[in-house]
């Protein structure tokens, strides 16, 4: 199956005067379930795939004339999003599924794999563990379908990834229904090495080519690593990062950038930078005077936090030490 062979069906959850959840800043459920459901559509139709949606505007909607329209398309998969709520603490990513559906079982799973990897996993559950007992939409829908609680609209930082990455999840949304049916993306054919970036914390897999395999370990945001395109497994690129292994997508677009994002510094002496931002910390690595470093960021401690390859290390913000190129 190709991907321009697939017809879905994109929902965005509540709407109008049912607004669903308010949460941090007064944001509506309603509203930012369409965000994300535009962002999805968007990236869906760019690939190819032809998709349908329930509404595109905060109005009222119904949940049998939902599933009677998506019925009517014959879509193959329907993916309803929403937000969750809780107390101020909680966070993360939930998947629902019709409980008694393998099918339906598959395709949260794949999604939910894609969407952790923004926001704390919280795993997929049957709708039968919802307080609302049953999800229509999963249950009048003839296609394979799940629900997604994306993350928590009532908590702070959930919000902050939501606004910061809302493209990024938007994609890991169509990642997951691609990986169910088991279609990869198309890559342009590069040869060779090179550096790129990461656009976001990555969860490396310890299995080419499957997103379900054990998560090997977090690649930071921005963290440089060097890929060989000549030496794909499965399409994915082999990573080593810190004396860690693992597998990744080559996707290089959606999940890496090609020009360093970091801002140069210069070493204004011998360097040692450390491992974590404190003095006597372990040493991660040394630079000598006049050699250039990446800094990502500045710490809650006030420390640099810089990339030397695949490094990362911390110094004090202090122009004796490191100065802008």
């Amino acid at each position: 199956m190709k991907i321009s062979d697939l017809k879905g069906a994109i929902y965005a959850g509540h709407g109008g005067v049912d607004s669903g959840a308010v949460g941090v800043d007064n944001a509506y459920e309603s509203r930012k379930a369409l965000e994300l459901m535009t962002e999805a559509t968007k990236y869906a139709r760019s690939l190819g795939m032809t998709v349908v949606n329930n509404r595109t505007a905060d109005v009222n909607r119904n949940i049998d004339a939902d599933a009677k329209k998506a019925n009517n398309e014959k879509v193959d998969f329907l993916v309803e999003i929403h937000l969750d709520s809780a107390t101020a603490s909680a966070l993360g990513t939930t998947g629902f599924y019709c409980d008694g559906s393998a099918t339906s079982k598959k395709l949260a799973q794949c999604v939910n794999d894609r969407v952790d990897d923004y926001f704390k996993d919280r795993g997929i559950k049957p709708d039968t563990s919802t307080r609302h007992g049953r999800l229509g939409i999963l249950r009048e829908s003839n296609a394979v379908a799940m629900l997604l609680e994306t993350c928590f609209i009532s908590n702070k930082a959930d919000m902050t990834t939501f606004k910061e990455k809302k493209t990024l999840i938007a994609q890991a949304i169509i990642h997951g229904v691609l990986d169910y049916y088991g279609i990869l993306l198309p890559q342009a054919k590069k040869k060779g090495k090179q550096w790129l970036y990461a656009k976001a914390n990555l969860g490396i897999r310890s299995v080419a080519g499957k997103w379900d395999s054990k998560q090997a370990f977090i690649l930071p945001q921005h963290a440089a690593i060097q890929v060989d395109h000549d030496n794909l497994k499965n399409g994915w690129f082999e990573i080593n990062w810190q004396g860690k292994k693992g597998y990744y997508s080559a996707s290089v677009s959606t999940y890496f950038d090609v020009k360093n994002p970091n801002t140069p510094y210069v070493c204004q002496d011998n360097l040692l930078f450390r491992a974590e931002d404190k003095w006597g910390g372990k040493p991660s690595f040394r630079l000598k005077k006049g050699q250039q470093v990446n800094v990502v960021g500045i710490t809650s401690k006030g420390w640099l936090k810089a990339t030397f390859g695949e490094q990362y290390g911390y110094l004090p913000n202090d122009k004796k030490y490191l100065k802008k190129k």
